[in-house]
């Protein structure tokens, strides 16, 4: 049985501590699995609203593991701790487990400040307890950008903001941080996008999608953050059945950052057309000039469609040639390692991506690093990660 155990989190107002939290249970729930995680100790003013996005997002996201709330002193409206559990078969209560987890890691450390750890303990079936310490904040190196985080206007924004969103980037240790927005999102309405009618019925034809105009919203999100903070700012690029980039050429003044992706497929029934399909718009989005392909091969699993091998070679192989970066992405989304080695050895850039749709994603790179280390180039970052810099002046 693996327990995981947040202690002091201590909130202050405006501290965005709720956000590491939440970043610490989507930790344990996916990256770092345990069975039960407890937040204990002392929470810090009790204002009204404070853990109200981590209950969302437990909700939104689906969340299943079991939290319990050990708060010292009273104020806060949290769900009631069990008065027992089960600690390896044996039955105990919370607050007797928290305390022998407590003893075994010799204390635990204050999730108040960074790198934000808890402590994970894994209880043996002979009573004895291994412990370790987990840390929401990777370490910092050098130039690490995170170049994927949306703003307010994409339609699958949870809670994103760009002031608190640079708040969240700066103690996560990046160097860079871009908002690059869904371009299909700023031309089509969300029913439309969402059914990917615009792959079909593309615009700029009698039968097309209706074009519902946002750019100037995104443009004015980006301008009010500007006060924030530096910041790149682009797209994630749609692109249609026909190989036609969702951008209109007056728009691309604000493609600073160009990421593509292939979020619909025309054809989701036969893999092998599928397959072609996928290569074809891949191609497009490169010939176009993106900097970084986007999660790639995303769209297969959620088009219930198996994720074809085949084609990390050819994929790669236009990387390679387009002179573009593949992101490592875990939004919703499973990186192979094959296809990853497999870009590093033909020599292309890899960068990393939170595709954050919430603030607790911004630089949250503990699923990035764990996989870099399993491609065996933690050693070697600065040869392997994409940098701005270096392709700033593509153009297709």
């Amino acid at each position: 049985m693996k327990v995981a155990v947040v202690s002091n989190p201590r909130h202050r107002a405006g501290d965005l501590i709720e956000f590491l939290m939440l970043r610490a249970v989507h930790t344990f729930h996916r990256f770092v699995p345990v069975d039960l995680l407890m937040i204990e100790g002392e929470f810090g003013d009790a204002e009204e609203g404070f853990l109200s996005e981590l209950f969302r997002s437990i909700k939104h996201r689906k969340v299943t593991l079991p939290i319990i709330w050990l708060p010292h002193g009273t104020g806060w409206n949290l769900p009631p701790a069990p008065e027992a559990v089960d600690g390896n078969g044996q039955t105990v209560a919370p607050a007797v487990l928290l305390e022998r987890i407590r003893a075994a890691a010799g204390g635990f450390p204050e999730f108040r400040c960074s790198p934000f750890e808890a402590t994970v303990a894994e209880l043996g079936a002979d009573g004895s307890i291994r412990t370790e310490r987990c840390a929401m904040i990777v370490p910092e190196y050098p130039g690490i950008g995170d170049y994927h985080v949306h703003t307010r206007a994409a339609y699958c924004s949870e809670n994103m903001d760009i002031p608190k969103a640079l708040e969240m980037a700066q103690l996560s240790n990046l160097a860079e941080i871009a908002f690059t927005e869904h371009s299909g999102q700023l031309y089509f309405c969300a029913d439309d996008y969402w059914n990917g009618r615009y792959v079909w019925r593309t615009r700029g034809t009698e039968a097309g999608c209706r074009v519902f105009p946002r750019m100037a919203e995104y443009e004015e999100t980006l301008r009010e953050g500007a006060a924030a903070g530096k910041f790149r700012h682009g797209f994630e690029l749609d692109v249609d059945r026909n190989g036609d980039v969702a951008l209109d050429a007056a728009d691309r003044r604000v493609a600073q950052v160009r990421l593509g992706a292939v979020h619909h497929l025309a054809e989701r029934f036969d893999p092998h057309i599928a397959a072609r399909q996928f290569l074809f718009c891949t191609e497009s989005l490169l010939k176009y000039g993106v900097h970084i392909l986007a999660h790639p091969f995303r769209i297969f699993a959620w088009s219930g469609l198996p994720e074809p091998p085949e084609l990390y070679e050819p994929v790669a192989e236009l990387l390679r040639q387009y002179g573009a970066a593949a992101e490592i992405n875990f939004h919703q989304n499973e990186p192979r390692l094959e296809f990853f080695d497999l870009c590093l050895r033909k020599g292309v850039k890899l960068s990393l991506g939170s595709d954050s749709h919430n603030l607790y994603e911004v630089g949250f790179f503990l699923p990035h690093f764990r996989f870099l280390d399993e491609l065996g180039v933690m050693g070697r970052l600065d040869e392997v990660l994409f940098r701005f810099q270096e392709n700033s002046d593509r153009r297709g």
